[in-house]
């Protein structure tokens, strides 16, 4: 009983980390709207980090079940890092409408700080290098499509 609530309270987390990051970057994309070439709102963000997870499978698949999940929990968490770093920006933005070009500035200074957080989870989890990269190429991928 204790571990079906254990896993209960970690898919809890790991779904809040997906709507708190889906909701923050959709709010985040009203700022740079004018470099977007579709619609940006939380439900393409939701499949866009949905998508992470499916991506980021095939390279981690031969792992055990328990290494999975934990990988999964941290890129999430790493997620959620990044939406908690761009709080500041949207209350600024809030009150004092930034230029597009410092809040693109901001977004990738957070983008770099979330590839070196990512990249220290997975050699604390002594997991392969190459994940920090394929979660680079998934973005880049989906990167044509939104620009």
């Amino acid at each position: 009983m204790e571990a079906n609530r254990h896993m209960i309270y970690r898919v809890a987390i790991m779904l809040s980390c997906i709507a708190i990051t889906a909701y923050t970057l959709s709010r985040f994309s009203l700022l740079i709207q004018p470099f977007l070439a579709i619609p940006y709102d939380w439900r393409l963000e939701l499949v866009i980090v949905t998508g992470q997870l499916v991506f980021q499978f095939p390279f981690i698949y031969h792992k055990p079940f328990a290494v999975k999940w934990v990988y999964f929990e941290n890129m999430l968490m790493v997620s959620l890092i990044g939406s908690l770093l761009l709080i500041p920006l949207l209350l600024v933005n809030h009150f004092y409408p930034l230029p597009i070009e410092v809040n693109v500035a901001y977004f990738a200074g957070v983008v770099a700080t979330l590839f070196f957080e990512h990249r220290r989870r997975i050699h604390r989890l002594h997991l392969p290098t190459y994940l920090c990269y394929t979660w680079i190429v998934y973005r880049l991928l989906i990167l044509p499509f939104i620009l």
